[in-house]
This record gives C-alpha cells, structure tokens and sequence, in this order.
C-alpha cells in the first residue's frame, strides 16, 4: 500500500469504517496518495462484498491483485464505479449466456437388445 506500515495499519482501518470522522478527513486531506489508497481499497472491498453475496468465491490473493491493477489502470476502476451495483448480476448473466452457447452434451443413444 504505502512506505509506511503504520498509515497501511491506518488505511485498512479507515476501509474497514473501524475509522471515520473529521481528524481522519483532515489526515487524508495531508495525504492524497493515501486518499487515493484508500479510494482504491474501498472500491475492492465493495466489489468483494457484491461477490460474496452472489457466493461467488475468489482466489486468496484476489483483493491485492484487483488493488494493483485497479492502481495501474484508471479505466477500470471508472467501469467499476459505473458497474459496482450490478457487478454479481452481470457476471452471472454473462455466465449463463456462455454456458447457453455451448454446445448440448450428446445423449447417450440406447440401442434394444440383440435377439439370436
């Protein structure tokens, strides 16, 4: 997150909401790198929270490797702000509509017994 350990201890707090109210406003208005550290990590926190309630489960490191890619790449993090609310919901019609274009399995033809 940040060089340093006790402002990471901080922000994952102020993520959380364990942290709130106008010192903590004035302290990240000191520090706009950790402003946008915390605007990133809340917006991973929301995306999780939507999967987790659409009991979707992700890989362990899933939460640092969306925080790092959501800081390389501005585009994204303004689609998930676009698309937050419905984040589960797309990604399960998206889901269905793939598994609807592939092909049915074949049925297992049963032939009658062979009469001698």
């Amino acid at each position: 997150m940040t060089d340093n350990p006790d402002d990471d201890a901080i922000l994952a707090d102020l993520a959380d909401g364990a942290l709130a109210g106008p010192a903590w406003d004035d302290w990240l208005a000191a520090r706009p790198l950790a402003a946008a550290e915390l605007a990133t990590a809340r917006r991973v926190r929301l995306v999780l929270a939507v999967l987790e309630a659409e009991a979707i489960t992700v890989p362990a490191d899933f939460e640092a490797r969306l925080r790092e890619r959501l800081r390389e790449d501005a585009t994204l993090a303004a689609l998930l702000d676009l698309g937050l609310a419905n984040l589960g919901r797309a990604l399960l019609e998206m889901i269905g509509v793939l598994l609807a274009l592939l092909p049915a399995a074949p049925q297992a033809q049963t032939y009658p017994p062979a009469v001698s």
